[in-house]
C-alpha cells in the first residue's frame, strides 16, 4: 500500500517543484525552528556585539578568538570605550548584547535603569599603576613625586573610572604627604584623554611625563616605551569589572555564552596573562 500512495505524492511533488512553488527536500531541516529568521538556524551563527571598558582591548581581543572557534559561524564585534560612554551609549538605545564595565557605579545605573538581564557578576579585579616614559625625563620615581611642579600629566576624562580612581588614590596620599599632596598633583594635569587607553598612549609617544593606567594596560608592545611606577599598595584601589547580558539582547543564549567564556577557567587565564587580578581576590 506504501508503494502505490507515493507515486502520486512524488509525482506531484516534482511538478510543484517545477513550477518553483515548494522544496520537496528530504529529512526534518527547515526554517520553522529558527524563529522566521530564513531556515539557517545556528549554522548561520550571528554577531555577538560587546560593549566593553578599554582596558579589556587585549583580553577580549583573545577571547573574542575563541569564541568564534568554539561557535562557528558567529562573529564577536567589540566596541570599547570609557565605561561612562559606554553607559551613555546603551542608555541611548545602542544596539548590544553584554555590557563590561571597569567600575561597579556604571554597572549598578544600568541596572537601576533596567537595561540589563539577571544580574551582573564581577569576573576580574584590576589595580592602578603610574606610566612614564622609558627615559623618565621628569625623573617621577614614586607616587610622592608626582606631585613636583612643572609635570605634564595627563589623565582619562572626568567619569571615567581609571581617572575617578586615581583621584580616590591621591585623596588617600593625602594623609601621607600632607594635605594639598591632591590639589599639587591635579595642577599638573595638561590634558584629559577620551579613555585610559588613550592617556596611556600619550605616554608612550612622549607627549606626556606621567599617567595613571591599570596594570592590564602594561602591554607587551608597549613595555621597550614606558616605564612602571608602583603605587604603594595601602594606598592603590582595586578596581572590580562586572559583567552583564543586556536586555536588549539580540540572542540571549550567545550572551550567556559569552559570560560563560569570560568566568570560565579558560577565560580567567587568559585574563591573568594580560595581568588582571582574580574576581575573587
Amino acid at each position: 500500500m506504501y508503494a502505490i500512495r507515493s507515486g502520486p505524492v512524488i509525482l506531484a511533488c516534482v511538478f510543484l517543484v517545477a513550477l518553483g512553488l515548494v522544496s520537496c527536500g528530504g529529512g526534518s531541516g527547515g526554517g520553522s525552528d529558527s524563529g522566521g529568521s530564513g531556515g539557517g538556524g545556528d549554522k548561520q551563527g550571528g554577531t555577538l556585539t560587546i560593549l566593553a571598558a578599554s582596558s579589556l582591548t587585549d583580553a577580549f581581543g583573545e577571547l573574542g578568538n575563541t569564541f568564534e572557534k568554539q561557535n562557528p559561524g558567529t562573529t564577536v564585534k567589540t566596541s570599547l570605550g570609557a565605561s561612562s560612554d559606554l553607559l551613555a551609549q546603551i542608555q541611548q538605545g545602542a544596539p548590544a548584547d553584554i555590557f563590561a564595565s571597569a567600575a561597579e557605579e556604571e554597572m549598578n545605573t544600568a541596572v537601576k535603569d533596567g537595561l540589563v538581564s539577571g544580574k551582573p557578576m564581577v569576573f576580574v579585579k584590576n589595580r592602578e599603576v603610574i606610566m612614564v616614559p622609558k627615559d623618565n625625563p621628569a625623573n617621577i620615581n614614586s607616587l610622592k613625586d608626582m606631585s613636583k611642579p612643572d609635570i605634564k600629566l595627563v589623565l582619562a576624562a572626568n567619569d571615567v573610572p581609571a581617572a575617578d580612581y586615581a583621584v580616590e588614590i591621591l585623596g588617600k596620599a593625602n594623609k601621607v604627604y600632607g594635605p594639598d599632596f591632591e590639589k599639587d598633583v591635579l595642577s599638573n594635569v595638561v590634558s584629559r584623554e577620551a579613555d585610559v587607553r588613550a592617556s596611556v598612549n600619550r605616554v608612550v609617544v612622549g607627549d606626556a611625563d606621567a599617567t595613571f593606567g591599570y596594570k592590564s594596560d602594561y602591554t607587551p608592545d608597549i613595555r621597550d616605551k614606558v616605564k612602571v611606577i608602583p603605587i604603594p599598595p595601602d594606598l592603590n584601589i582595586i578596581a572590580t569589572y562586572p559583567i552583564a547580558a543586556l536586555k536588549d539582547a539580540k540572542d540571549p543564549t550567545l550572551a550567556k555564552k559569552w559570560v560563560d567564556l569570560v568566568t570560565s577557567s579558560e577565560g580567567q587565564k587568559v585574563l591573568k596573562k594580560w595581568n588582571f587580578g582574580p574576581a575573587a581576590r
